[in-house]
């Protein structure tokens, strides 16, 4: 490949906290997609995914569901939802919380979401709600924080616990076992023999973590746990001062 390869993470790295693209990014991208072939890592869903490509004006190649299923050009280069006997266990064990199912294209909520959480699903670009004849590529279990909150390491899966700002809600993200973000990334730079000394990371959140280890160029945005900053080599937004000209000059 003769140009390097920008990995980008979505939700706190581009995204605002109304789920907008930054106004500095827009800025910005047409001058990356001069220098980058540009991969989208992201745990959301492969239809809020492209969603935003399309806006980006981007081409479909992408890493969704947190490596569960991967795109490049159009092309599937990977596809694992989950299995039904491990579906069925979180299922019959934590399936009386607020439950969210990602399929494909739609999202298919339970009641008690829809009554406690519904205000998340536009979050999730969850305009596509019903049943579908899709596997089941996420699985998302909402409560309010408290001591009764189940122990993520008993879950079956690649899970992910995350508290939102200034809220008491908690939230359990669910990829199928032997799944990542990370695992993803490097499966489509091994089928596309793809150097990733030549790739620059950005991120957010501790599933990043993997791909800052991994890529030549890597960097944290301000708003990323301190943890995660450590493990970059740069901190700070994509479009200003030394992020952005590092971006600019990276070959």
């Amino acid at each position: 490949m003769d140009r390097p390869v920008l990995v980008l993470d979505l939700d706190g790295t581009v995204l605002d906290d109304q789920k907008r693209l930054y106004a500095g990014f827009l800025d910005l991208l047409p001058e990356l997609k001069r220098r980058y072939e540009i991969l989208v890592a992201s745990g959301r869903s492969k239809y809020s995914v492209e969603k935003y490509l399309k806006e980006m004006g981007l081409p479909p190649r992408y890493v969704s569901f947190e490596g569960a299923y991967i795109v490049w050009d159009g092309e599937v280069l990977y596809d694992h939802p989950f299995d039904e006997g491990t579906l069925e266990d979180l299922l019959s064990e934590y399936g009386h919380l607020p439950t969210v199912l990602f399929h494909l294209h739609r999202v298919v909520p339970n009641e008690r979401f829809v009554r406690e959480f519904s205000e998340y699903l536009a979050r999730w670009s969850a305009d596509q709600i019903g049943p579908e004849d899709t596997g089941i590529y996420k699985v998302v279990f909402a409560k309010r924080d408290g001591p009764d909150n189940p122990p993520a390491e008993r879950m079956r899966g690649t899970v992910f616990v995350y508290r939102r700002r200034g809220t008491d809600h908690i939230f359990y993200d669910i990829a199928p076992p032997g799944t990542g973000k990370v695992r993803g990334v490097r499966l489509l730079f091994e089928r596309l023999g793809i150097d990733p000394e030549r790739c620059v990371a950005i991120g957010d959140y501790y599933n990043d973590v993997g791909l800052f280890r991994m890529c030549g160029l890597s960097v944290a945005v301000p708003r990323a746990p301190e943890e995660v900053k450590r493990e970059a080599k740069l901190v700070g937004w994509p479009w200003e001062g030394e992020v952005r000209e590092a971006l600019l000059t990276f070959k």
